[in-house]
């Protein structure tokens, strides 16, 4: 299967982390219930109470435009036609972390859940990010 080149994929030279901290964290195993619960969320709710999955879309121009990749991961890399090319952003759900170079170096900037059109709007400068990890939840 041949991906095109702005998907996030190691075919791509993009270097996904599927060992980072919060992957570690997941329990092994959740068990058997004693009884029949009823369990209320509110860490992640949106709005209708669903549980939203840490997931985040990020664009090569403002306002959304051109290429787009959509993930859960976090990326070491992201890959030789991402790299310094974000220009814009949605965090679906989760907190996330934006970093300036491959491997979580440099300086970095956190996103919560939004939509960041522009994200020198943001503090973050133009075409500079090259890894980016969940970092929480919540």
């Amino acid at each position: 299967m041949t991906f095109p080149e702005y998907a996030l994929s190691p075919t791509n030279g993009a270097v996904p982390d599927i060992n980072g901290p919060l992957i570690r964290t997941w329990p092994k195993s959740i068990g058997k219930a004693e009884r029949e619960e009823t369990v209320q969320f509110d860490a992640g709710a949106g709005a209708d109470n669903c549980i939203r999955l840490a997931e985040v879309v990020i664009y090569e121009h403002i306002n959304f435009g051109g290429a787009s990749a959509q993930t859960s991961l976090n990326w070491h890399y992201t890959g030789d036609f991402w790299s310094d090319k974000i220009s814009s952003i949605v965090v679906l759900g989760g907190r996330w972390r934006f970093y300036e170079h491959w491997h979580y170096e440099g300086r970095y900037w956190d996103l919560p859940p939004g939509q960041y059109r522009w994200v020198q709007d943001n503090g973050i400068p133009n075409d500079c990010i090259s890894s980016f990890q969940l970092i929480s939840f919540c």
